[in-house]
């Protein structure tokens, strides 16, 4: 069974939780791991690895990393972290490096910019964009982009 983990706060798992469902990760299992348990899936196979908060610890990070096949990087917290080459990356955050960023804030709605063709896991190409996502008291900017580049990865 494929597994989606995901390291990032208690606020932002919270709101994750709210809006990821498993239709639209292709019936993925989602982890939401904390530090204490990190030690404990360095060993798992992973589809996907999110990560949207900086670790402390680089070898662990990097054991986890070598058992994804994707990573969804926030580059704004993790600019000079070491990947595989053979990982498939979409990076996501303010930085003009990032696959998806975001190009504008109103009050009530953002504009969010796939800057790169992203490529899904079901070959389906997701070509530069701007996608208009309405705001919601509840929900950050940060998680808005990891939603954009989880439904870009398991587009089908």
């Amino acid at each position: 069974m494929p597994f989606i983990e995901i390291i990032t706060d208690s606020k932002s798992q919270t709101q994750l939780n709210k809006v990821i469902t498993k239709k639209m990760v292709n019936d993925c299992d989602i982890l939401f791991i904390k530090d204490k348990n990190m030690e404990n899936t360095k060993n798992i196979k992973l589809e996907t690895l999110v990560l949207n908060r900086s670790v402390e610890n680089d070898e662990l990070m990097s054991k986890i990393m070598k058992n994804s096949k994707n990573l969804i990087l926030n580059l704004d917290l993790n600019e000079n972290l070491q990947y595989e080459d053979s990982c498939n990356v979409i990076s996501y955050g303010y930085s003009s490096k990032s696959d998806i960023t975001v190009s504008s804030v109103e009050e009530d709605e953002l504009l969010i910019c796939v800057q790169h063709t992203i490529k899904s896991m079901f070959d389906k190409v997701i070509e530069p964009q701007e996608i208009k996502v309405n705001v919601k008291a509840d929900m950050n900017v940060y998680n808005m982009m990891i939603v954009i580049a989880l439904s870009s990865l398991y587009a089908n």
